[in-house]
């Protein structure tokens, strides 16, 4: 299937309000781009990644839609023991490189495909209709069943996103009901309102400039296996750097702890021990932290950083 870029909401500090807009739960999953045609189903991350033969439970999608051709946009989520969306367990599922374990995950980490968009049918081009006809198409054009749904739209944005609080979810997208499909975020018709949330990350190495730190290399354990997420300095002082320079010094190691990242300039290897609280926005399509800031060092051992998400107090 040629690349086809997905439309993404853009970041707002509050919530849209009015007639025209409707409200929906911001999954805490991985987009997919569903194409089905000739009775057969391939699935795209929205980098354009095939990965169709490691979400073979999204094949239900053949047995529940109705017409010859389609292209759809949604969210593959795994759920955790609290039936709450994981980003953690769907990346887990996701860094799969090989079938061979993937019976196990398919127990253990089941996939749920979560459309909220339809933007071909039978070889015609919905892109150009109003969100409000594309959902009614999309609605008459599937059915759902335990793996396979449909997003609910909310009217009332302020009651849905403390719903979220409440329950710890990512946030909620509010959404124009006139809108067309936008490739990108050059647009004022989708926005999401994130809930601030904060992880225990590891700190397996610092960045420095003219021999002086200026951030922290942080990671969390993910099938006991130690994963970056990505660098953070924002809410540390002179001084905190200052005392990690030289505590640092009695923890530095030759080579890296993290399995995605091996090489990285003016980096010192620290052994995986330091933790601290990071608050952040939302994951990146590279699954790291986007906007992180440190909310102070922890006495939590290091194997306790798996990547369990916390409301920000």
């Amino acid at each position: 299937m040629e690349l086809l870029q997905v439309m993404e909401p853009v970041l707002s500090g509050q919530i849209i309000e009015g007639d025209q807009w409707i409200h929906q739960i911001k999954w805490d999953g991985i987009r997919g781009i569903i194409s089905i045609e000739n009775g057969m189903f391939r699935i795209f991350t929205k980098n354009g990644q095939e990965r169709t033969g490691f979400y073979p439970e999204i094949g239900d999608v053949l047995k529940l839609f109705r017409g010859n051709q389609t292209v759809m946009d949604g969210e593959m989520v795994v759920f955790d023991e609290n039936a709450k969306p994981s980003f953690r367990l769907v990346l887990t599922r996701d860094r799969l490189k090989k079938t061979g374990n993937l019976p196990i995950y398919l127990k253990k980490h089941p996939v749920h495909y979560i459309i909220f968009d339809i933007l071909f049918l039978n070889g015609k081009d919905l892109r150009n209709l109003s969100l409000e006809e594309r959902k009614l198409i999309l609605s008459r054009s599937i059915t759902q069943n335990s793996h396979i749904g449909i997003t609910q739209d909310f009217t009332n944005g302020p009651a849905l996103f403390n719903l979220m609080k409440e329950r710890n979810y990512e946030g909620i997208v509010s959404k124009n009901k006139s809108s067309i499909y936008v490739p990108g975020k050059k647009h004022q018709f989708w926005f999401k309102t994130k809930i601030i949330k904060k992880i225990l990350a590891v700190i397996g190495g610092l960045s420095s400039k003219s021999g002086y730190p200026n951030s922290l290399l942080l990671g969390v354990y993910v099938d006991e296996k130690l994963v970056y997420i990505g660098n953070a300095s924002l809410g540390l002082t002179q001084k905190d750097f200052a005392v990690l320079k030289d505590y640092s010094s009695s923890l530095q190691q030759r080579d890296s702890s993290f399995c995605n990242l091996n090489q990285a300039k003016n980096v010192t290897w620290l052994d995986p021990l330091l933790t601290c609280w990071v608050s952040f926005l939302e994951w990146t399509e590279n699954s790291n932290l986007r906007h992180p800031k440190i909310l102070g060092f922890s006495t939590e051992k290091a194997i306790l950083a798996n990547g369990k998400e916390y409301l920000v107090e």
